[in-house]
């Protein structure tokens, strides 16, 4: 079964998947000679080759390389306890922009950048930190108001009345983002029912694969999906089902993964962040908050295998939220109803 889901990573977007692979998977690998005026480093948590969240960021770092003449280096599969030990590396090797890819190394931000006062670092967060370090630029990432618009999407497209949600790491995006789905079913389908499970890993085809067939089993037609690599088992599972089931993804499209069943994604523009966050960090700025969230940065794909009119309410629901529509955020606990 997992050479089967390798196989079908291997066939999804091939020019970035082309691109990732020059990279290695080990620690720091520079990239560019040592006559660069500056130094960036990439902490990425899963694979460049997933054709999806660090693909996308290693792709961004590699345009940061050519558009401003850096020295850049990353690091790939990055274990939450190893990335402090991996970033002190960096640092002793004069790296003195370090971005953290993943909201679940906000602790060592914290730790590290009082203690490394000349550097810049790049911590991914839900919105905004109060007090952060004077060296920290915040990417505040609003997924759950993008996870809103999909559940908006859940909500008129279930004939069963029964919605997945499977997310990764339990970290306040992937909290806020269950909630959301969970209000917008409420708004848009009261009669819809939320089962949702946090498997503690984005990357784990075999385990989004083992818990998507329990939500399968439990009446699901739609499941929104809040993990990466492990998407790929989650799709084989619903291509397995003789019933129509539909999914959502995020951060790329992935229509070839399974297209009779892919609905529609949330995109993200990591190239466009880290580029404006990079500029002004180059340009002198030391601390900043710049905000992904739907219209800025974030943008909704064609949507599929729905109905005309679910895909017309959608779409209005999503520029909706781009002019501001509120949507409570929670990211303590899941709401339950």
């Amino acid at each position: 079964m997992l050479a089967r889901l390798m196989e079908s990573r291997r066939s999804l977007l091939p020019v970035a998947l082309a691109l990732a692979a020059t990279a290695l998977a080990a620690a720091p690998t520079p990239t560019q000679g040592a006559d660069a005026k500056r130094k960036v480093a990439m902490i990425l948590p899963g694979s460049i080759q997933d054709a999806d969240f660090n693909t996308v960021g290693y792709l961004a770092l590699k345009e940061l390389e050519s558009r401003y003449g850096l020295q850049v280096s990353h690091s790939e599969s990055v274990a939450v306890a190893d990335a402090e030990r991996i970033t002190r590396e960096y640092l002793t090797a004069g790296y003195d922009i370090v971005i953290f890819h993943g909201g679940q190394y906000a602790a060592i931000v914290n730790k590290l950048a009082p203690a490394f006062p000349n550097v810049q670092f790049v911590n991914n967060t839900s919105g905004r930190v109060p007090n952060a370090p004077p060296n920290v630029w915040i990417l505040g990432r609003r997924w759950y108001q993008g996870f809103y618009v999909l559940g908006a999407l859940a909500a008129l497209s279930t004939k069963s009345n029964k919605v997945g949600f499977i997310g990764g790491v339990r970290i306040p995006d992937v909290i806020a983002s269950t909630n959301s789905v969970q209000q917008a079913l409420k708004d848009y389908n009261p009669k819809a029912q939320l089962i949702y499970n946090h498997i503690g890993d984005f990357n784990d085809p075999v385990k989004a694969r083992q818990t998507t067939e329990a939500q399968l089993n439990a009446g699901v037609d739609f499941i929104v999906n809040f993990i990466n690599l492990g998407i790929y088992g989650a799709a084989e599972a619903v291509k397995a089902q003789p019933k129509p089931v539909l999914l959502t993804t995020f951060v790329t499209e992935k229509w070839d993964l399974a297209p009779r069943h892919l609905a529609g994604s949330l995109l993200a523009d990591y190239p466009r962040a880290y580029r404006e966050i990079v500029g002004k960090i180059l340009a002198g700025e030391r601390t900043g908050y710049w905000e992904m969230r739907p219209g800025n940065g974030f943008e909704l794909s064609d949507l599929r295998n729905v109905s005309p009119e679910a895909a017309a309410r959608v779409k209005a629901i999503f520029a909706e939220v781009v002019a501001g529509k509120p949507i409570p955020e929670v990211t303590d606990r899941v709401v339950t109803p």
